[in-house]
């Protein structure tokens, strides 16, 4: 039988000259052997299934490196197993797609390299792989055989440590995938070297353990060798940085055990890891470090610029994190930074002029503050507030008012429409006479009342948005028709649900009096959402709780908590209360 029927059909057998060139080192064999114009083309489909490779026309015009052996090995397996540099390098010249071919165990050559131990075989073929176009670094050097091991894996479990460190500076990003304990283990007696490996941005392979929440590979290098941890990339952020910046909570807490004094570490800012996790809005790094005693220090740390974890937190908008930070009483509310300017002073920076809703981010975290005792700096306020209203401002104002009336206008709109075509289709059947058969009855009257109301109220609102989003109009006139349109669109809306919940009762009251009242009690439910506002508020309050205690709370700042909220609803509480009276009264009459 021949042999390239036993490996499959169209297989290339090796030239047993080749097969002893490449063995013994033979160069002027391998001369010979080869035509003397090198082949520009890649010659080898690479195989993604373990195929060994084949011709892909007729086997006599095939290049000569097409061959392989019984286990699927090319030349250059072969030749980087026995380390013949020369042969390589001759061979990748004229054939680069084998440094990506693979035999019958799906090992490329440099899993073949490595295993041995011939490093300048390996950073040979690494550096084929950088000068090929299509045949990228992390192709060659991230593939994996069949029992999924790297050339990392082959490199580290035979001990050789020069090789592991050349694949590991082509690629630091080859740490993330040793995923096997053994192996790892294998890897790591030799840390001590690769703890000096960086990539062209200083990375190590801390930096990338800790970036891809990898806390066993974390632990693994933190055990044999503690230095990574207190080694920086070219920005100056060191692993425990690149951790807080992930909010990869499981890592900094193995950080802090194998090196508790890394909440000193400061990047080229000045900045510790709570900076850094407020910086860029890692919530579950900033609740962890606010829950660690032993890091207290952190808390009220200021950078080069003067500026704590509150002033970012409060420069960032983050309601939440800075909730976190001012529930815990160690951190100090009125430390200044280089520029003399409190946490406060910065809220009060942050809060846009002109139109705006008053549970934004920026109102809240200015009320949080002053509740809780934070004070403004000594400088003139009218130094830290720009007051004058230029013409840019005034323009970006208008289109303010131009947006919310269109939106208010789209609004109303919809309720005048439902309102007005409710009273064409009302519940129940009608007389011969073509009246409605339910109209004597007291809850038809409160719903026909209710729906006028509604149509009243969003027609009303329509008209105060119209005025809103005109130009002509002054824009201390808009702010007055803002709010009225936002109280009469208040109003329709509360008053269609009640419409809608009196039709419904009208309906199922004659078949299920009980079940027609649930409906109405759920329906009334929706009176809570229109309140969503409060939800900030109540955020403040346990915000303050933690802060000063519930008698701190109770004594000197429910009471403005209970303003805050009353003197918005008050308009709407009394107007509410008036339609609903309205509503239930009228058609006794």
């Amino acid at each position: 039988m021949e042999r390239s029927d036993i490996q499959g059909p169209r297989r290339i057998p090796m030239d047993p000259k080749l097969l002893r060139a490449a063995g013994t080192g033979d160069k002027s064999l391998l001369e010979r052997l080869l035509p003397s114009i090198a082949t520009a083309e890649l010659a080898i489909a690479v195989p993604n299934n373990g195929d060994v490779l084949s011709a892909q026309d007729d086997p006599a015009e095939a290049s000569i490196l097409r061959g392989v052996t019984v286990g699927g090995n090319t030349a250059l397996h072969i030749a980087a197993t026995h380390g013949h540099l020369e042969l390589a390098e001759m061979i990748c010249e004229r054939e680069r797609s084998l440094v990506v071919a693979r035999n019958v165990m799906l090992e490329t050559p440099l899993h073949c390299a490595a295993r041995a131990g011939h490093h300048q075989v390996v950073s040979s073929i690494v550096s084929f792989t950088r000068d090929s176009n299509g045949i990228g670094v992390d192709t060659a050097l991230r593939a994996r055989n069949r029992d999924g091991r790297t050339a990392l894996h082959e490199a580290a479990q035979n001990g050789h440590v020069d090789v592991a460190v050349e694949l590991m500076s082509a690629d630091p990003g080859l740490a993330d995938m040793v995923d096997h304990a053994e192996t790892a283990n294998e890897l790591l007696k030799w840390n001590q070297i690769l703890a000096k490996i960086s990539d062209e941005s200083g990375s190590t392979p801390l930096h990338y353990a800790a970036s891809a929440k990898n806390d066993k590979m974390v632990k693994l290098l933190l055990e044999h060798d503690t230095c990574l941890a207190y080694m920086s990339d070219l920005d100056g952020l060191f692993p425990v940085h690149v951790a807080a910046t992930m909010g990869r909570v499981g890592v900094i807490s193995a950080f802090m055990e194998q090196c508790p004094d890394l909440d000193e570490l400061l990047d080229n800012k000045g900045r510790n890891l709570l900076h850094t996790a407020v910086e860029y809005k890692s919530t579950a790094i900033v609740r962890y470090v606010c829950g660690r005693s032993e890091l207290v220090k952190l808390m009220n740390a200021r950078d080069f610029e003067g500026n704590t974890p509150l002033h970012l937190a409060v420069r960032s908008g983050d309601q939440e994190i800075v909730s976190l930070l001012i529930r815990n009483k160690r951190v100090y509310l009125n430390i200044m930074n280089n520029e003399g300017l409190t946490p406060l002073d910065l809220s009060i920076i942050g809060v846009e002029d002109g139109l705006t809703y008053v549970t934004n981010p920026a109102h809240w975290i200015l009320m949080c503050l002053q509740w809780n005792g934070a004070r403004f700096s000594s400088r003139r306020m009218d130094h830290v507030v720009r007051e004058d209203f230029g013409p840019e401002d005034l323009e970006k104002e208008s289109k303010k008012h131009a947006s919310l009336s269109q939106s208010f206008a789209m609004s109303t709109v919809v309720i005048a429409t439902v309102a007005f075509g409710a009273v064409f289709t009302l519940p129940g059947d009608y007389n011969t006479d073509g009246t409605p058969t339910l109209a004597r009855r007291y809850t038809f009257k409160a719903f026909v009342i209710a729906d006028t109301f509604a149509f009243i109220f969003s027609v009303l609102s329509t008209y105060f948005s119209t005025f809103n989003g005109a130009e002509l109009t002054s824009l201390s006139l808009r702010c007055y028709y803002v709010a009225f349109s936002i109280a009469l669109l208040g109003m329709a809306t509360r008053i269609l649900v009640a419409a809608f919940a009196l039709a419904i009762y009208l309906v199922l009251a004659p078949v299920s009096n009980s079940f027609g009242i649930a409906v109405c009690v759920i329906t009334s439910t929706s009176e809570l959402l229109l309140h969503a506002h409060m939800i900030p508020l109540c955020k403040l309050a346990i915000t303050m709780k933690s802060r000063v205690g519930w008698t701190g709370l109770f004594k000197s700042q429910v009471r403005r908590l209970v303003w805050s909220w009353f003197k918005y609803q008050i308009p709407q509480i009394l107007g509410a209360s008036f339609i609903y009276i309205s509503i239930f009264l009228l058609p006794l009459l």
